[in-house]
C-alpha cells in the first residue's frame, strides 16, 4: 500500500457531558472565595461544616425527599458497580445530611445541632439558563430547634450573605405550608379542587394531582395559572398554630429589618417541607425572562428525621446556587476574584542553575509571594518576555555580570526599572513592588484565650466591586 492511500482519520474531539462545565481557573478562584466567605459566615453563626458522599443509598431520597419529586421522579443519576445497584449521586443536601446524623449519632448531642455544608450536587434536568447537571451548593441545616426564631435565624443568614458579597438584584418570598397533619387537609382541599379541572391541567400537573397536589400551586404553565387562582387559598386552610408560627417568622424578619413578600403559591419542590418555605429570588431583567430563578431557599422540614428511621426531631434549613450566585454577581458587575497568577518570575541567564532558581524562589513563597520560575534555556530577553505575557509584575534575575556574588536584579516589569540587591535583601525588595498573600495554616489556640477573635480567621480578601 502506498503512502498516498494511507487515510489518517481526524482525532475524536471530546467535550464536558452535557449540562456540565470545567472551571477554569478565574472561576475556580471565584469559588474558592466565595467558599471562604460563606464558611466564615457560617462558622460566625455556629454552623461548622459537615461533608458528606457524593454518592448515597437511592432510599435516602426516596423515603427522604418523597418519591413523587421531580428529583426522585426523573433527575436522579443511578450509578453501581458490578451488579451492585441502588446508588445514587447526591441530588441535594438535607436528606444526606439527615443521613449522616443519625448514622454517626450526632441526633443525640445537644440541641439545637447546627451543620454547614458546601458540595457538588448532581441532578439529570434540562440544561437551561444558570441550571447544571453538576452544580455547587451551599447549606445550613439546624435540628431540635421548632421556634420560629430558627427559621428566621437561616433566613436572615442568607439575606446577610447576599448582602456581604454584594449582590443587590433579588428580593425574598416566603409562606407557610403547614405541619403534616394540617397539610393533610390542605391537601385534601386542594386535591378535591383540582380533580374537577383535571383535564385542563398540564401534564405535570397531572402527574403532581396524584403524587403531590402542593406542588401544582407551584406550576409556571399558562395553562395552569388559572386553575391555581381560583383554588382554595392558604390562609384560610391552615391550622391556628401554623398560623402563629407564621405570624412569628414575620415579625422576626420585620424586627430585623429584611423586606419580605408573602407567596401563597410558594411551595418548594421537595416533599419533606412543613410550615415555613422561603427563596430569595434574582430580579435582574436579564434572568426574569427565564423566569423565577431562585439564588437560595429553603425551608422547615420537621417529618424529615422521623422519616429516614430517627426520632421525631424538628429541622429547619436552607440552601443555596453558588453556580447561580456567581453569575449573578457577574451580571451585577461585581468582580468576585482574578485569576490568580504569579507576580514574581524568577529567570536566569545561565542555562544550568535550576537548582539556584529554585533557592531564589522558595524564599519569598515561604513569606506568601506567588512565585513561578522560567526554567528554560532560552536567552534571557526571550524569558523576560515570557514573564509579561504570564502577567508577571517583577522579575528576579539572576546569573548576569552584575547579578553574582550574591547579587539579584528585582526588576518591576511595569515601571521597568529594577535595583541589584543581596540575596538575604531579595524578600525585602520584592516587597516594595507586590503584594504578599497569606499562608494557609493549621489553626493553633492561642497562647492567650483573649487574643482570639472568632471569625477573624478565613476571612476571602478577594471580593471587590469595580464601581467602588
Amino acid at each position: 500500500m502506498a503512502l498516498r492511500d494511507i487515510v489518517i482519520l481526524p482525532m475524536p474531539t471530546f467535550q464536558a457531558p452535557r449540562g456540565t462545565r470545567d472551571l477554569l481557573p478565574e472561576e475556580a478562584a471565584a469559588m474558592d472565595a466565595l467558599q471562604a466567605v460563606v464558611q466564615a459566615r457560617a462558622l460566625r453563626y455556629g454552623y461548622p461544616r459537615i461533608s458528606t458522599p457524593i454518592i448515597e443509598n437511592r432510599e435516602v431520597f426516596v423515603r427522604g425527599v418523597g418519591e413523587g419529586s421531580d428529583i426522585v421522579g426523573y433527575e436522579m443519576y443511578e450509578v453501581g458497580q458490578r451488579g451492585e445497584g441502588g446508588l445514587t449521586l447526591r441530588p441535594e443536601g438535607t436528606a444526606a445530611i439527615t443521613r449522616a446524623l443519625l448514622e454517626n449519632g450526632l441526633h443525640k448531642s445537644p440541641q439545637p445541632i447546627r451543620l454547614f455544608y458546601w458540595e457538588p450536587m448532581f441532578r439529570g434536568q434540562r440544561p437551561q439558563l444558570l441550571r447544571f447537571r453538576q452544580f455547587w451548593q451551599w447549606g445550613l441545616e439546624c435540628y431540635g430547634a421548632p421556634e420560629p426564631a430558627a427559621d428566621v435565624e437561616i433566613i436572615d443568614f442568607a439575606n446577610g450573605l447576599l448582602a456581604e458579597v454584594g449582590l443587590t438584584a433579588f428580593e425574598l418570598e416566603v409562606n407557610t405550608i403547614g405541619d403534616e397533619p394540617c397539610q393533610a387537609k390542605l391537601k385534601v382541599a386542594l386535591g378535591e379542587y383540582f380533580s374537577r379541572h383535571r383535564e385542563a391541567l398540564s401534564a405535570q400537573s397531572q402527574r403532581r394531582l396524584d403524587t403531590n397536589v402542593l406542588r401544582i400551586l407551584d406550576s409556571k404553565e399558562p395553562q395552569d395559572r388559572e386553575i391555581i387562582a381560583g383554588a382554595p387559598k392558604m390562609k384560610e386552610l391552615l391550622c391556628e398554630e401554623d398560623k402563629k408560627h407564621f405570624a412569628e417568622v414575620q415579625d422576626g424578619l420585620t424586627r430585623l429589618g429584611i423586606a419580605y413578600k408573602v407567596v401563597e403559591t410558594l411551595v418548594r419542590g421537595l416533599d419533606y417541607y412543613t410550615r415555613t418555605v422561603s427563596e430569595f429570588i434574582l430580579t435582574d431583567p436579564e434572568y426574569r425572562k427565564a423566569g423565577d430563578i431562585s439564588v437560595a431557599g429553603g425551608g422547615r422540614y420537621d417529618g424529615l428525621v422521623r422519616r429516614l428511621g430517627g426520632p421525631d426531631l424538628s429541622g429547619t434549613g436552607i440552601a443555596g446556587g453558588v453556580d447561580v450566585l456567581y453569575f449573578a454577581l457577574k451580571q451585577q458587575g461585581v468582580t468576585v476574584a482574578e485569576e490568580p497568577k504569579a507576580d514574581v518570575y524568577v529567570v536566569s541567564g545561565q542555562p544550568d542553575d535550576v537548582a539556584d532558581r529554585t533557592q531564589v524562589a522558595n524564599p519569598l513563597r515561604e513569606r506568601g509571594f506567588r512565585v513561578a520560575i522560567d526554567y528554560s534555556a532560552r536567552s534571557l530577553e526571550k524569558q523576560l518576555e515570557s514573564a509579561i505575557k504570564h502577567g508577571a509584575r517583577v522579575a528576579v534575575i539572576r546569573g548576569t555580570p552584575e547579578a553574582r556574588g550574591g547579587n539579584l536584579i528585582v526588576r518591576d516589569l511595569m515601571k521597568r526599572e529594577q535595583r541589584v540587591t543581596k540575596l538575604a535583601a531579595v524578600v525585602t525588595e520584592v516587597g516594595r513592588h507586590v503584594p504578599k498573600y497569606p499562608k494557609p495554616m493549621l489553626w493553633k489556640p492561642p497562647a492567650n484565650p483573649d487574643d482570639h477573635e472568632p471569625g477573624a480567621a478565613g476571612e476571602a480578601p478577594f471580593l471587590t466591586d469595580p464601581r467602588d
